[in-house]
């Protein structure tokens, strides 16, 4: 997979999670990724929701993704490609990377009355 492709997918999938998670969030009394959400200017890491002054929490994501390649010949000479599943009559030559994402997704967790 191209680097462009990865980047472009990891992100879409992000924003669908997010964007579920926030239509879940509404049935909860909660926010995700608020829009009333800012910084506090003491602390990089402190953030508080503008409507009601409460600190949001932030849930920080890191996932390793594993790629593999797997390219294979048959014994009939052609070249398969990328395949998942090999059989004992193919050659296979299988390359893999581990990308590390990570991200962090501000939340405004419901308030007790």
């Amino acid at each position: 997979m191209q680097l462009e492709n990865f980047v472009s997918q990891t992100l879409k999938q992000i924003i669908d999670g997010v964007s579920s998670a926030q239509s879940y969030s509404e049935t909860k009394n909660a926010k995700i990724n608020p829009s009333t959400a800012r910084m506090d200017g003491k602390a990089t890491d402190y953030s508080f929701c503008v409507e009601t002054y409460v600190p949001l929490q932030g849930v920080e994501f890191d996932v390793a993704v594993t790629v593999k390649e797997v390219s294979s010949t048959s014994e009939g000479g052609g070249d398969m490609g990328e395949i998942s599943v090999t059989s004992a009559s193919q050659a296979s030559n299988q390359n893999s990377s581990v990308s590390r994402i990570k991200f962090k997704v501000p939340i405004l967790l419901p308030l007790s009355k």
